[in-house]
């Protein structure tokens, strides 16, 4: 019974991030909260290369899913392509590649303050239990719209790129994990 209560209220924390208004508060306070943040700039401004090399990496998938969404949205119709229709797929490929940006790099900079904020607690010996599990860091990173983003302009355009360039996408999809893990060994 308190179990169901707790997953409704968490539920219903993060719809309540879906809202518009709520959407751009809540990157308004994370941005400041970024530029005020010293702990977190320092810990940025010492790994300012393996930042840019995944941002590098941001921009090498965003492109590749909106080239592909790009390309394929014009093959599902049958020549002639009317001229409005090839303007229409552009527009979908440049949303692609702007959300798919956006929520890479929206998410990381999550990641990065989180790890920044926990290597700061240790080295001043403060213990803080955060909840465990996705619902309570979906809840509490406020973190809901970014991943969205990233299911409808990073995951579903490799799952489309998958059925015709299975190779290319598996090499996305590994950089795309592999880079996160690869940092956080290094960075330990």
């Amino acid at each position: 019974m308190k179990h169901e209560r707790e997953l409704r209220a968490a539920a219903s924390d993060m719809l309540s991030q879906l809202r518009p208004r709520n959407v751009l508060r809540d990157a308004r306070d994370f941005l400041l909260k970024l530029r005020h943040d010293e702990v977190f700039r320092e810990y940025l401004a010492a790994r300012v290369w393996v930042v840019l090399a995944m941002l590098l990496l941001f921009f090498f998938i965003s492109t590749v899913c909106a080239i592909d969404i790009m390309f394929n949205s014009v093959r599902l119709i049958r020549p002639p392509v009317p001229v409005w229709y090839r303007g229409l797929a552009l527009l979908l490929g440049a949303a692609v590649w702007v959300g798919g940006m956006v929520a890479q790099i929206y998410v990381f900079l999550i990641w990065l303050e989180e790890r920044a904020a926990q290597k700061s607690r240790r080295e001043r010996g403060i213990r803080v239990a955060l909840p465990a599990g996705v619902l309570a860091y979906l809840k509490y990173s406020r973190a809901l719209p970014p991943w969205i983003l990233v299911a409808l302009c990073v995951v579903v355009p490799l799952a489309i790129l998958a059925g015709h360039a299975p190779l290319i996408a598996v090499l996305l999809v590994a950089l795309g994990i592999l880079a996160p893990v690869l940092f956080k060994k290094f960075d330990s």
